[in-house]
Protein backbone atom coordinates (compact mmCIF):
# COMPACT_ATOMS: atom_id res chain seq x y z
CA UNK A 1 0.00 0.00 0.00
CA UNK A 2 1.24 3.80 -0.70
CA UNK A 3 -0.35 6.45 0.97
CA UNK A 4 0.36 9.87 -0.90
CA UNK A 5 0.83 13.27 0.64
CA UNK A 6 1.23 16.77 0.38
CA UNK A 7 3.19 17.44 3.71
CA UNK A 8 4.30 14.99 6.46
CA UNK A 9 1.63 14.53 8.85
CA UNK A 10 -1.00 14.45 6.50
CA UNK A 11 -1.04 10.86 6.57
CA UNK A 12 -1.21 10.59 10.17
CA UNK A 13 -4.13 13.01 10.42
CA UNK A 14 -6.24 11.84 7.85
CA UNK A 15 -5.12 7.76 7.63
CA UNK A 16 -3.07 7.20 11.03
CA UNK A 17 -5.49 4.41 12.31
CA UNK A 18 -6.07 2.81 9.38
CA UNK A 19 -2.08 2.67 8.28
CA UNK A 20 -1.85 1.45 11.77
CA UNK A 21 -4.55 -1.57 11.19
CA UNK A 22 -3.09 -2.19 7.64
CA UNK A 23 0.76 -2.91 8.98
CA UNK A 24 -0.65 -4.70 12.44
CA UNK A 25 -2.49 -7.44 9.46
CA UNK A 26 1.11 -8.00 7.82
CA UNK A 27 1.03 -5.69 5.20
CA UNK A 28 3.81 -3.04 3.95
CA UNK A 29 2.51 0.60 3.89
CA UNK A 30 4.91 3.49 2.64
CA UNK A 31 4.33 6.89 2.72
CA UNK A 32 4.97 9.67 -0.01
CA UNK A 33 4.83 13.07 0.59
CA UNK A 34 5.27 15.56 -2.25
CA UNK A 35 6.54 18.44 -0.20
CA UNK A 36 8.81 18.34 3.05
CA UNK A 37 6.30 20.89 4.81
CA UNK A 38 9.00 24.10 5.09
CA UNK A 39 8.67 26.48 6.68
CA UNK A 40 6.14 26.80 9.04
CA UNK A 41 6.53 29.14 11.98
CA UNK A 42 7.80 27.34 14.86
CA UNK A 43 9.32 24.04 12.53
CA UNK A 44 12.65 23.54 10.27
CA UNK A 45 13.01 20.82 7.60
CA UNK A 46 15.50 19.49 9.56
CA UNK A 47 13.44 18.66 12.68
CA UNK A 48 10.19 18.26 10.12
CA UNK A 49 11.74 15.13 8.66
CA UNK A 50 12.75 13.76 12.06
CA UNK A 51 9.56 13.96 13.19
CA UNK A 52 7.57 12.42 9.94
CA UNK A 53 10.63 9.60 10.42
CA UNK A 54 9.40 8.65 14.16
CA UNK A 55 5.72 8.97 13.21
CA UNK A 56 5.64 6.49 10.36
CA UNK A 57 7.96 4.02 12.41
CA UNK A 58 4.83 4.31 15.08
CA UNK A 59 2.25 3.55 12.97
CA UNK A 60 4.82 0.62 11.20
CA UNK A 61 5.19 2.28 7.72
CA UNK A 62 8.05 0.33 5.80
CA UNK A 63 9.33 3.66 4.74
CA UNK A 64 8.71 6.82 4.15
CA UNK A 65 9.94 9.25 1.62
CA UNK A 66 9.70 13.10 0.49
CA UNK A 67 9.85 14.47 -3.45
CA UNK A 68 10.63 17.88 -2.25
CA UNK A 69 8.84 19.66 -4.50
CA UNK A 70 7.84 22.96 -2.77
CA UNK A 71 5.13 23.75 0.28
CA UNK A 72 2.82 25.95 -0.29
CA UNK A 73 3.34 26.56 -4.34
CA UNK A 74 2.92 22.82 -5.05
CA UNK A 75 1.68 22.47 -8.38
CA UNK A 76 -0.07 19.28 -10.93
CA UNK A 77 3.15 19.91 -12.95
CA UNK A 78 4.23 17.31 -15.75
CA UNK A 79 6.98 16.83 -13.76
CA UNK A 80 5.13 15.81 -10.32
CA UNK A 81 3.22 13.56 -12.08
CA UNK A 82 6.09 11.50 -13.50
CA UNK A 83 7.85 12.00 -10.24
CA UNK A 84 5.39 9.73 -8.31
CA UNK A 85 4.68 7.87 -11.54
CA UNK A 86 7.64 6.90 -10.86
CA UNK A 87 7.53 5.53 -6.97
CA UNK A 88 4.35 3.99 -8.46
CA UNK A 89 5.98 2.20 -11.28
CA UNK A 90 9.40 0.96 -8.78
CA UNK A 91 6.97 0.04 -5.49
CA UNK A 92 3.81 -1.24 -7.43
CA UNK A 93 1.48 -0.64 -4.39
CA UNK A 94 -1.75 -2.90 -4.46
CA UNK A 95 -3.25 0.34 -3.28
CA UNK A 96 -2.92 3.80 -3.38
CA UNK A 97 -4.54 6.12 -0.74
CA UNK A 98 -4.55 10.14 -1.77
CA UNK A 99 -5.79 12.80 -0.73
CA UNK A 100 -9.42 14.02 -0.99
CA UNK A 101 -9.76 16.68 -4.02
CA UNK A 102 -12.03 18.09 -1.48
CA UNK A 103 -9.80 20.95 0.36
CA UNK A 104 -9.48 24.51 1.00
CA UNK A 105 -5.88 24.07 1.20
CA UNK A 106 -4.61 24.24 -2.33
CA UNK A 107 -1.19 22.24 -1.85
CA UNK A 108 -3.74 19.38 -0.92
CA UNK A 109 -5.84 19.98 -4.37
CA UNK A 110 -2.68 20.00 -6.05
CA UNK A 111 -1.49 16.70 -3.86
CA UNK A 112 -4.85 14.90 -5.17
CA UNK A 113 -4.78 15.53 -8.90
CA UNK A 114 -1.00 14.18 -8.93
CA UNK A 115 -1.49 11.04 -7.38
CA UNK A 116 -4.89 10.61 -9.72
CA UNK A 117 -2.29 11.47 -12.96
CA UNK A 118 0.58 9.67 -11.72
CA UNK A 119 -1.65 6.39 -11.84
CA UNK A 120 -2.52 7.39 -15.65
CA UNK A 121 1.25 8.01 -16.34
CA UNK A 122 2.66 4.98 -14.70
CA UNK A 123 1.06 2.45 -17.08
CA UNK A 124 2.97 4.42 -20.38
CA UNK A 125 5.02 2.25 -22.26
CA UNK A 126 7.82 4.07 -24.51
CA UNK A 127 9.57 6.47 -21.94
CA UNK A 128 12.11 7.05 -20.02
CA UNK A 129 10.33 6.74 -16.41
CA UNK A 130 11.98 4.55 -14.29
CA UNK A 131 10.01 1.23 -13.76
CA UNK A 132 8.32 -0.99 -15.90
CA UNK A 133 4.62 0.53 -16.94
CA UNK A 134 2.07 -0.17 -13.90
CA UNK A 135 -1.31 0.64 -13.03
CA UNK A 136 -2.01 0.92 -9.43
CA UNK A 137 -5.33 -1.44 -9.34
CA UNK A 138 -6.94 0.81 -6.52
CA UNK A 139 -7.49 4.20 -5.57
CA UNK A 140 -8.59 5.50 -2.61
CA UNK A 141 -8.99 9.23 -1.03
CA UNK A 142 -8.05 9.92 2.42
CA UNK A 143 -9.51 13.79 3.80
CA UNK A 144 -7.55 16.62 5.76
CA UNK A 145 -10.06 18.59 4.50
CA UNK A 146 -9.54 22.77 5.63
CA UNK A 147 -13.08 23.12 4.64
CA UNK A 148 -15.58 23.05 6.79
CA UNK A 149 -18.33 21.00 6.09
CA UNK A 150 -19.30 17.15 6.51
CA UNK A 151 -18.31 15.10 4.05
CA UNK A 152 -19.85 11.97 2.77
CA UNK A 153 -17.67 8.96 2.52
CA UNK A 154 -17.77 5.80 0.65
CA UNK A 155 -16.75 3.50 3.89
CA UNK A 156 -16.03 4.13 7.52
CA UNK A 157 -12.87 1.98 8.68
CA UNK A 158 -13.00 0.79 12.40
CA UNK A 159 -9.92 2.38 14.12
CA UNK A 160 -11.14 1.83 17.51
CA UNK A 161 -8.10 -0.11 18.42
CA UNK A 162 -5.86 1.90 16.86
CA UNK A 163 -7.27 5.63 16.98
CA UNK A 164 -4.59 6.11 19.97
CA UNK A 165 -2.04 5.50 18.06
CA UNK A 166 -2.99 7.64 15.35
CA UNK A 167 -2.92 10.15 18.20
CA UNK A 168 0.45 9.83 19.14
CA UNK A 169 1.77 9.76 15.50
CA UNK A 170 0.07 13.02 15.24
CA UNK A 171 1.83 14.32 18.41
CA UNK A 172 5.06 13.49 17.20
CA UNK A 173 4.89 17.00 15.05
CA UNK A 174 5.91 19.07 17.68
CA UNK A 175 7.13 21.50 16.28
CA UNK A 176 3.21 21.54 14.45
CA UNK A 177 1.13 20.90 17.19
CA UNK A 178 3.04 21.01 20.24
CA UNK A 179 1.90 24.71 20.90
CA UNK A 180 -2.18 23.76 20.28
CA UNK A 181 -2.24 20.04 21.33
CA UNK A 182 -5.27 20.14 23.54
CA UNK A 183 -7.13 22.01 20.46
CA UNK A 184 -6.00 19.25 17.67
CA UNK A 185 -6.84 16.40 19.97
CA UNK A 186 -10.61 17.41 21.30
CA UNK A 187 -10.66 18.23 17.22
CA UNK A 188 -9.24 14.78 16.19
CA UNK A 189 -11.27 12.93 19.05
CA UNK A 190 -14.57 14.57 17.76
CA UNK A 191 -14.30 13.79 14.41
CA UNK A 192 -13.21 10.24 14.73
CA UNK A 193 -16.23 9.91 17.67
CA UNK A 194 -18.14 11.69 14.94
CA UNK A 195 -17.70 8.52 11.98
CA UNK A 196 -17.42 5.77 14.43
CA UNK A 197 -20.98 6.78 15.47
CA UNK A 198 -21.93 6.06 12.06
CA UNK A 199 -20.98 2.58 12.25
CA UNK A 200 -21.51 1.72 15.45
CA UNK A 201 -18.09 1.87 16.73
CA UNK A 202 -15.90 3.85 19.29
CA UNK A 203 -14.04 5.90 16.47
CA UNK A 204 -13.99 5.92 12.67
CA UNK A 205 -12.07 7.27 9.78
CA UNK A 206 -13.43 7.98 6.65
CA UNK A 207 -12.35 6.44 3.47
CA UNK A 208 -13.69 7.53 -0.36
CA UNK A 209 -13.47 6.31 -3.50
CA UNK A 210 -13.64 7.94 -7.15
CA UNK A 211 -14.65 4.87 -8.36
CA UNK A 212 -17.63 1.93 -7.86
CA UNK A 213 -15.70 0.58 -4.73
CA UNK A 214 -14.98 -3.49 -5.45
CA UNK A 215 -15.48 -6.63 -2.92
CA UNK A 216 -13.46 -9.08 -2.97
CA UNK A 217 -14.92 -10.95 0.34
CA UNK A 218 -18.73 -9.95 0.60
CA UNK A 219 -18.25 -11.72 4.24
CA UNK A 220 -16.18 -8.48 5.36
CA UNK A 221 -18.83 -6.40 4.72
CA UNK A 222 -21.07 -8.76 7.64
CA UNK A 223 -21.49 -7.49 11.09
CA UNK A 224 -19.10 -8.71 13.83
Amino acid sequence: MLVVAAHPDDAEIGLGGTIALLTASGLKVGIVDLTDGEPTPHGDPATRREEAQRAAKLLGACDRMILGFPNRYLQDTVEARIALAEVYRTRRPRAVFALLGQDQHPDHLAAAAIARHARFYAKLSKTDMAGEPYYPPLLLQYATSHLRRVLLPTAIVDISGTFELKLRAVLCYETQFGWRRDLLLDRLTTTAKFYGAKIGVAYGEPIFSPEELPIWDPVGLLPR
